[in-house]
């Protein structure tokens, strides 16, 4: 009769610590899962991505190349094209919208 008593004082002791165990494991999810929903609101992502581009140098300088680049290619256009309306000139823009893009992005590339 003693060791049914002690095997049982043994099972209550083992199942109260793994009550104790699932109660600590289910808080920690809990938490977790609170840290993972602000994580993934729209606004923390902005943040996190703001952070990250401050942070990083090399995403500057693409930003900058592209910006460069564009921009180029879109004066270059402007001033060959202007305002026109035919459609020859406008093709004719776009060509060396693309060209004057490429060339300053190679060249940006180069430098670096």
């Amino acid at each position: 009769m003693k060791t049914n008593r002690n095997q049982n004082k043994k099972l209550d002791i083992a199942i109260a610590e793994l009550e104790r165990q699932r109660n600590l494991q289910f808080d920690e999810l809990k938490q977790q899962l609170a840290l993972t929903y602000e994580s993934v609101k729209p606004i923390n992502i902005l943040n996190q991505t703001l952070v990250d581009f401050k942070e990083s140098t090399e995403v500057k300088s693409n930003l900058i190349q592209s910006v460069l680049s564009i921009a180029g290619g879109y004066i270059s256009k402007r001033l060959l094209v202007g305002k026109s309306h035919s459609k020859f000139k406008k093709v004719i823009g776009l060509i060396v919208q693309y060209g004057v893009a490429n060339f300053i992005s190679k060249k940006v590339d180069s430098n670096q």
